[in-house]
């Protein structure tokens, strides 16, 4: 027993003279220890709704302020606990407090929620940040502090206050309102600002963002000088269970900024499961820990300008870069964003040592990732400027945004530009031919390949209407350069209405589509997006979830459909130029190739939703379709193949490619 104390004292006395660094975790935090918890609390119309000139609601209220506050309230603080709200952004407020005393400062503790000072500020403006940051170190110094944002969030940063919204002229001279919000490089400014720069004792123990899309790379690395971690969630969100977390803290002061995290994370989603009648939902929360983030910031720089030496000396690097990039998968957030991790193991054929580098720095700075049973990513997203294959459009204000700010590396940029400047006209009316066994294929040449990210096969009737978009019905060996099509002659349908299914994600054995409905529900008509999986051994359709999409476009709550609920479904079809429903049609027109089309939104009948309605493949009707493939580039500009025939009838299938003599009879 001596001699393993004397060894154990010497190993110890050793450690801390070559300066090795002891873990002092368990010892930062006791249960006396004093807690601030910083609520920067943007309503918008979250919480307010919006109005026409008339006052009357276009969107309603949200009460998603008054719901969390409510929540907070439920929880009995300590006196070491303390949280500290600044309440603006919102001209109406439908918590009690709030609508009895309106904006400003308040103070939740031990005895109950009160009104510290009015202030009516701008919510996107950083001195306001600055300010509150300095009220609360003045009045309330505390061992451990938390920050958390509420409001809206993304790419162009958070914290969007319509009250203060600037004016401003679009190109074809039409005045809008922009409102200010807050940058990622605005939040490292004010940090600095109040706690100086790379401070060696942090000043946060967790920065949390209940906004969407927020455990992103970008957000990550701008704060990464001022706190242990980070909580928040990759795709758009619905926001946190306030009770819970706030509930562990009050009962346990001695947990860390991890432990914390973990409770928002797991309490969330399980209120999520909940809201989705037990469905796993397709969110992903994470805890970052932002002192392993200098390690991840160098090995995600080593594989961006890997990638730009690569675009600039080996043929076909870009074309496989963005198709690794864009390679269907649940975990692509939005039209901005996408895993860091899922990115790096696609790409690990082309980039193999910095792809194997990237992702062991990400399993080190990810210490906690709480994601829905589809999702395959580690929990940390980061830009990319795919575009949306509904829209076929960049966002090109969302791009130069993105490039001013110093929260990503410069090759991600330069990287992005040269992407976004490739396009697919030398693939214009590609020819097409029959292979072996009677379909139809397309081959293209190394420098066709450079600039595909995606294929599609369309599907018009004779009438013109389009019948299908979809990447299913083909096979794209894009080693050989070899397009075939698989056309099965099938349509997806909910309850015999047709739909307009786009793909989301593939995993083993399924598919994972979204499309467009409305519900109406309570004299209310509700814009939905429902997401269902194609188990492809059942051959079947099975509901994932069904989301409310809000006035700006994103998802903010799951929706519970009900037995008796009315659909109406949506379907894109294209109209014919000479066609009368061609008024009101919707004309995109492809900015590099000047070819144009008529899209229009049809709503298909009503029908009542039960616990028996079902999605399912039928047989399309017996006739003649005309087919193409379609190239897109990764800056979404899109060209097809010469068009093909087949003809659907009691027999089969039949395949028809027209020459050239009935290509120029028909025009």
């Amino acid at each position: 027993m001596f001699k393993r104390t004397v060894a154990a004292i010497t190993i110890l006395a050793a450690m801390l003279c070559l300066g090795v660094k002891v873990d002092a975790a368990d010892t930062r935090h006791t249960k006396e220890d004093t807690w601030l918890v910083y609520m920067y609390i943007c309503g918008t119309n979250l919480e307010e709704g919006k109005k026409d000139a008339n006052g009357d609601y276009t969107e309603l209220p949200g009460n998603k302020v008054t719901r969390d506050i409510a929540d907070m309230q439920k929880v009995k603080l300590p006196p070491n606990v303390k949280v500290l709200l600044n309440v603006n952004g919102a001209t109406e407020w439908n918590h009690p407090t709030f609508k009895a005393n309106g904006n400003g400062i308040y103070l939740y503790g031990s005895k109950h929620l009160e009104k510290l000072t009015d202030w009516n500020a701008n919510m996107g403006d950083p001195a306001t940040l600055k300010a509150f940051l300095e009220y609360g170190e003045k009045n309330f110094p505390a061992d451990h502090k938390v920050l958390i944002f509420w409001d809206h969030g993304g790419l162009n940063g958070l914290c969007y206050d319509s009250n203060f919204s600037n004016k401003a002229r679009t190109a074809d001279g039409k005045l809008i309102s922009v409102e200010q919000n807050l940058t990622f490089d605005n939040l490292t400014e004010v940090l600095t600002s109040v706690y100086g720069n790379s401070p060696e004792e942090l000043p946060f123990e967790l920065i949390g963002f209940n906004t969407c899309l927020s455990a992103s790379y970008e957000l990550a690395n701008s704060i990464a000088d001022f706190s242990h971690y980070m909580v928040g969630s990759e795709p758009s969100e619905y926001g946190w269970y306030f009770a819970k977390w706030l509930s562990a803290l009050a009962n346990d002061p001695a947990l860390d900024g991890e432990q914390l995290g973990k409770i928002v994370c797991d309490s969330t989603m399980a209120t999520y499961k909940f809201w989705g009648r037990g469905i796993e939902p397709e969110q992903a929360f994470s805890v970052i820990d932002l002192t392993k983030m200098p390690k991840l910031r160098e090995a995600y720089e080593e594989y961006l300008d890997a990638a730009i030496d690569l675009t600039n000396e080996k043929a076909g690097f870009t074309g496989a870069f963005s198709r690794a990039a864009t390679a269907r998968n649940n975990d692509r957030y939005s039209e901005l964003y996408m895993d860091l991790s899922v990115f790096a193991q696609n790409t690990k054929n082309i980039l193999p040592k910095e792809s194997k580098k990237l992702l062991r720095a990400i399993d080190e700075a990810v210490v906690y990732n709480k994601r829905g049973k589809l999702l395959n990513g580690k929990g940390i997203s980061t830009y990319y400027p795919f575009v949306s294959t509904a829209s076929s459009q960049i966002d090109t204000n969302n791009l130069e945004n993105f490039k001013t700010q110093n929260s990503s590396p410069e090759a991600q940029k330069n990287l992005y530009d040269k992407l976004i400047d490739l396009d697919v006209s030398n693939l214009q009316l590609t020819p097409v031919e029959y292979n072996s066994t009677g379909h139809v294929v397309a081959k293209l040449n190394p420098e066709q390949l450079e600039n595909v990210s995606m294929v599609r096969l369309i599907v018009f009737n004779e009438k013109g209407e389009l019948v299908s978009v979809s990447e299913d019905n083909l096979k794209v060996d894009w080693k050989r350069g070899i397009v075939t099509e698989n056309f099965r002659a099938t349509q997806p349908m909910f309850e015999g209405r047709k739909i307009s299914l786009e793909s989301s994600g593939k995993g083993r054995g399924h598919n994972v589509y979204e499309f467009p409905i409305i519900v109406s529900y309570a004299n209310q008509n509700i814009p939905c997006v429902m997401t269902v999986k194609y188990d492809f051994s059942k051959k079947k359709y099975s509901i994932i979830a069904v989301e409310i999409v809000g006035g700006n476009g994103a998802r903010r709550q799951p929706y519970r459909l009900r037995n008796g609920d009315v659909i109406r479904t949506l379907s894109l079809e294209v109209i014919p130029e000479d066609s009368p429903e061609a008024q009101g049609a919707i004309r995109y027109t492809d900015p590099k190739t000047s070819n144009s089309a008529l899209y229009k939104v049809i709503a298909g009948e009503p029908f009542v939703f039960t616990e028996t309605s079902v999605i399912s493949d039928k047989k399309i009707r017996n006739g003649a379709y005309v087919c193409a493939f379609q190239f897109i580039a990764p800056n979404g500009s899109a060209t097809a193949s010469l068009p093909f025939l087949v003809n659907v009838d009691y027999n089969g299938i039949e395949r028809y490619i027209p020459d050239e003599e009935d290509l120029n009879a028909a025009g």
